[in-house]
């Protein structure tokens, strides 16, 4: 083999040209070129607000009745602690669940007959007839975001207070 041949046949990375610095500055001239800070559309915004706010209410409604639980029980020791923490646990679970009973029509008997039972005792008439209520609760179910926060806090809530049970 000649020099010639040999020299054609290998060649070394710094006689290269290399695209890599071309992509490089493509991709730099591509991201100067879109803005920093993306807008994020109302409805989502919306949405983000509400989640926080939710989130927010509830962590400060667990706390309060946590402390109040605290209070009546006077007592500060684990045991203690986790029976507040259970407490907190049922309640957001009970709320979620009557919630979610209520979107599916299931609890309009009873509350429709006390209501019209409490009526009739003070002397008036239901304004809708059960048909009608069971069709506007049908119509206007309360949104699955709130009875779905009371699970998901009673969850998060639950992780904790099965640890602590388990210590005590």
């Amino acid at each position: 083999m000649s020099k010639d041949m040999n020299k054609d046949m290998f060649t070394f990375v710094n006689d290269i040209e290399s695209d890599i610095v071309e992509q490089v500055e493509k991709k730099e001239e591509q991201n100067s070129k879109k803005p920093r800070l993306s807008v994020i559309p109302d409805d989502e915004r919306y949405e983000r607000v509400k989640l926080v706010k939710a989130v927010l209410i509830m962590l400060m409604l667990s706390a309060a009745i946590f402390v109040l639980a605290m209070i009546w029980q006077d007592d500060t020791s684990l045991m203690g602690i986790v029976n507040a923490l259970w407490l907190v646990i049922v309640l957001e679970f009970f709320f979620g669940w009557m919630m979610l009973m209520n979107n599916m029509n299931i609890l309009s008997p009873l509350v429709y007959g006390a209501k019209t039972f409490f009526k009739v005792i003070i002397g008036k008439r239901m304004k809708t007839d059960y048909y009608t209520y069971m069709k506007l609760k049908e119509e206007k179910p309360i949104p699955p975001f709130y009875y779905r926060i009371c699970f998901i806090g009673a969850l998060i809530f639950a992780v904790p207070g099965i640890i602590l049970l388990f210590i005590v």
